[in-house]
């Protein structure tokens, strides 16, 4: 997910479960409980470590946004506590033995939160909305395999209407997909395919999401008091909700708290029900203690080089190679997390998803790279491909958000370690996420350290990022053997577990012999819990929170 940002498999005509999932509570806490209302009513307090970005759920792309959304808006499917699918706004669904026809049948009488009735027509708006290329949605590319869906999204077909999801009735939706797809059950909990509310968005235009106002309900709660700017806001029980008893509290208190130190001072007089550890220090105070939980997180943090001939350096692949080899991804571990983090082997973390054998698939495709600190080979590769491009100095800004921890530790190491090349300069920048989104869309970057993490429990949603012109290809690599291999795992080989699980694995071999990214860190998550706090459900992939069965324990 989203650049910011998170198994068991079952087989069902190829179909993918969905992600893990880690039911946080029952743990020793450090905190004493202050005796304030939000505090000692079942009011949950939760923080967010950068600003809210929207909630138009075709634009978000931060697991932060989706991480509101996902409590204040249900798909057709949601997941169980072991992450696998269960019934959402749709009471049942099947498909097809070949699997591309899907029929879905809505719960009836399902109203926004405004009392507007929600019907399939509002997942047809809401979907055609997103591949509309007139949106401009980041995440359209999602929709891939949805049958017209690529031919809309790149204006080849001008007919909103010959996507492939029909509203037969009030209740009753219809699917087409081009080919099956190992991940549609997964997708139809992701917010990306959500419902919307064509009656009360038509008359926002471009300010649909950018307020709590701004913006109707359909999940658990509602999102009250966002402005788009301020710190502070809160999720509230939505009357509306078709399930609206399954609340177990009150509401969630959310606050921006970008500084991690103030963080878990917040959470150590009570004021914050949850903490994630984000510094080496805070993590070596608490590495031992029983407080502490470290959850697989589907996270790569990596480097993406802009290629579009704007850094003349950075179009040299031996050039890039020296960069790869001159990353000292164990260094940058232990300085992020005292060693916690994984070191990565590629771009598809570790415990995401299982080959067609049941192994680990990143495991398996540690086999077909070797990503490794070898700085004797890098200078001579450096060396090499500046003589090429006719170099004999460069210097490259390495831009990273402002609003995390880590990320300072991380260039550190890597400004420390590139600068053993010879003739290279390296430079950090700090900017606002926000900023750093936009810098990325723009390619206005010289070496973008960025984030993914896992939208479902499958290989693609990290591979699917560096196809030829992908709205996520923020370096504009390509590479037509990959697009290939990507394109046969989501299409023609997409049934088969040994052959899909053969291409992605060629596919990520394929960006390590091009030295196409850097994945320098496969982020894990240590966090804090309040022991009084019960029943907050983590998931590793898509969005990370559920909150609607938590609750506050007297004991």
């Amino acid at each position: 997910m989203a650049k910011k940002k998170k198994m068991s498999t079952g087989k069902k005509v190829g179909i993918t479960a969905l992600a893990a999932v880690v039911v946080i509570g029952g743990v020793v806490g450090v905190s004493k409980i202050s005796s304030n209302s939000s505090v000692s009513s079942n009011v949950l307090n939760e923080y967010l470590p950068t600003d809210m970005t929207t909630q138009d759920l075709s634009l978000m792309t931060d697991q932060y946004a989706f991480e509101v959304a996902a409590n204040v808006q249900q798909g057709l499917l949601s997941r169980t506590s072991s992450g696998s699918p269960k019934a959402g706004l749709a009471k049942s669904w099947s498909h097809s033995k070949d699997g591309l026809t899907w029929t879905f049948h809505l719960r009836k009488g399902l109203k926004w939160s405004n009392g507007d009735p929600l019907t399939a027509s509002d997942f047809v708006y809401a979907w055609q909305r997103t591949v509309n290329p007139k949106t401009a949605s980041q995440y359209a590319y999602i929709y891939s395999g949805i049958k017209n869906a690529d031919a809309i999204n790149s204006g080849k077909d001008k007919d909103l209407s010959s996507l492939g999801i029909k509203a037969k009735n009030k209740t009753t939706l219809v699917v087409t997909l081009e080919h099956p797809m190992p991940q549609f059950q997964n997708l139809m909990a992701f917010p990306v395919f959500f419902a919307q509310d064509k009656k009360f968005e038509s008359t926002l235009g471009k300010k649909v999401g950018t307020s709590s106002s701004k913006q109707v309900y359909s999940g658990p709660y509602k999102f009250v008091g966002w402005n788009g700017s301020n710190k502070k806001f809160k999720l509230v029980p939505n009357k509306n909700y078709w399930d609206a008893k399954a609340v177990k509290n009150k509401g969630v208190n959310f606050q921006v708290v970008t500084d991690s130190t103030a963080a878990l001072a917040l959470y150590n007089k009570g004021e914050l029900d949850q903490v994630s550890l984000t510094t080496s220090q805070q993590i070596k105070k608490y590495k031992n203690s029983k407080n502490l939980k470290i959850y697989n997180n589907s996270r790569t943090d990596y480097i993406e080089y802009n290629q579009t001939g704007k850094v003349k350096g950075l179009t040299n692949a031996k050039i890039r190679e020296a960069l790869n080899l001159a990353t000292d991804r164990k260094s940058i571990s232990q300085s992020v997390s005292e060693g916690l983090d994984g070191i990565p082997t590629g771009m598809t973390p570790a415990g995401l998803a299982k080959t067609a054998t049941g192994g680990d698939f990143a495991k398996a495709a540690a086999k077909a790279t070797a990503y490794a600190y070898n700085i004797k080979k890098a200078k001579k590769l450096f060396a090499e491909g500046m003589k090429e491009v006719g170099l004999k100095k460069l210097t490259l800004t390495v831009e990273a958000t402002s609003d995390s921890s880590t990320t300072k530790p991380t260039l550190d190491t890597i400004q420390q370690s590139w600068s053993e090349l010879p003739g290279l300069t390296v430079k950090e920048k700090y900017v606002p996420f926000k900023q750093r989104l936009q810098d990325a869309i723009n390619q206005n970057f010289d070496v973008l350290l960025t984030a993914w993490g896992a939208d479902y429990a499958e290989p693609l949603t990290f591979l699917n990022m560096f196809v030829t012109d992908g709205a996520n290809n923020d370096g504009k690599w390509s590479n037509k053997q990959y697009d290939t291999l990507i394109n046969n795992a989501s299409d023609k080989d997409a049934l088969s577990d040994t052959k899909r699980t053969a291409d992605e694995i060629k596919a990520e071999k394929t960006l390590y012999d091009d030295s196409a990214v850097n994945p320098v860190d496969w982020m894990n998550a240590a966090i804090l819990s309040n022991s009084k706090v019960k029943g907050v459900q983590y998931f590793s992939s898509g969005d990370p929170y559920y909150f609607w069965n938590a609750y506050r324990s007297k004991k």
